[in-house]
């Protein structure tokens, strides 16, 4: 009797049990032996992918994407094109199996593409230039952009009432200095007008009238009061345009024409957004551009742009320190790549990325400070 209960006992527990199942971060097994050649498109794009010499890359990304093939033991080979314009569009008619330069994921890229795991925190940002010696050209764009037009446009409305009001009360008393027609008289009226405003008082013109008289003491004072705050508007606007930028915050992207990479994240956002975008084949093109004053800003991948800044070649040029987008960067996979292959690389993506080895890496490749 005690065997059988024992028996019974020892069948419950192996029913009861748990199903074993594999160990927590336990690597996904290597490649089976007939995995296919996979072809790994790169470009120039700081600090992801940067040319070392010929069919020599280095870079963020390209570094963490051949750790990842070494560890699954994935065959590949490097194919190199001039552009991000260039590569998606191999990728896009199959003629690439992945893009081994951080990519931001978009919902146009989403239609042809997978993305891995996301290594890397970047977005979209804008630089602008540090106009120290403003140009004419810079002064009038940044005097159209201010409050300047619209206080001379309404200092013109109240210079042309008070010319109507003088001339209702001097025409008739005063027909040496404000006679004629109407129109002459409102054409007297308003010289005397605009004499009095910039305190020059030729004194060719006085009212003689209680009223004109009335009207022309008024006049001086609230006169001198406009030309202060319209002198001090002036004043304020090429005193800032000096030693900060033409731009100083996202918000302003909307009135300026902006410069941005084709096909790049940064086009997809400009056109979420309505802003006027001219299209360059590459981010140093863009850049040149905007030294050039062709743009008012350049639009692009946030790591990217601070690292050209880093460069030392644009020293006029700053990044605006709100990004337009916040977003992450991940490599870009074919619809075409076998599942077990995707699922190794999302698996080493986020184990690497995690080290301290690989952070100290990608903090040497992008010149971040540790």
């Amino acid at each position: 009797m005690s065997r059988l209960f024992a028996t019974l006992i020892t069948l419950l527990l192996a029913v009861t049990a748990p199903a074993q199942t594999p160990a927590v971060g336990t690597a996904p097994p290597p490649m089976p032996a007939g995995t296919p050649e996979m072809r790994v498109g790169v470009f120039t794009m700081p600090p992801f992918a940067v040319p070392l010499g010929k069919d020599q890359w280095g870079g963020v990304s390209v570094s963490l994407f051949r750790q990842v093939a070494e560890q699954m033991k994935l065959p590949y080979r490097l194919v190199s094109y001039d552009s991000i314009h260039a590569a998606l569009e191999a990728l896009r008619k199959g003629e690439l199996d992945i893009v081994a330069v951080g990519l931001d994921v978009t919902p146009e890229r989403e239609t042809f593409m997978d993305f891995s795991r996301a290594f890397e925190q970047s977005g979209t940002s804008a630089v602008v230039r540090l106009d120290r010696a403003p140009t004419l050209v810079m002064i009038g764009r940044q005097m159209l952009q201010s409050h300047l037009p619209r206080m001379l446009l309404a200092l013109i409305v109240i210079m042309i009432t008070v010319a109507v009001v003088l001339a209702f009360f001097e025409r008739r008393r005063n027909p040496a200095q404000f006679g004629g027609s109407w129109l002459q008289s409102v054409g007297e009226s308003l010289w005397w007008s605009v004499t009095t405003m910039t305190t020059v008082g030729y004194g060719d013109r006085v009212p003689v009238t209680r009223g004109g008289r009335f009207l022309g003491g008024m006049w001086m004072l609230l006169a001198f009061v406009l030309m202060t705050i319209v002198g001090g508007v002036i004043a304020s606007e090429l005193t800032v345009s000096r030693f900060q930028p033409m731009l100083r915050s996202v918000d302003q992207l909307s009135k300026v024409r902006c410069g941005v990479v084709q096909d790049s994240a940064a086009e997809t956002r400009a056109q979420e957004q309505n802003l006027q975008a001219e299209r360059f084949a590459d981010l140093s093109t863009a850049l040149r551009a905007l030294q050039d004053l062709k743009v008012d800003a350049v639009l692009g991948d946030t790591s990217s742009l601070r690292w050209s800044l880093r460069s030392g070649m644009y020293p006029d040029l700053a990044v605006l320190p709100d990004p337009l987008v916040v977003d992450y960067v991940c490599l870009g996979l074919s619809h075409q790549v076998p599942q077990e292959v995707r699922n190794g690389i999302d698996y080493w993506v986020l184990r690497i990325s995690q080290s301290k080895e690989w952070q100290a890496s990608r903090r040497s490749n992008s010149g971040d400070s540790p």
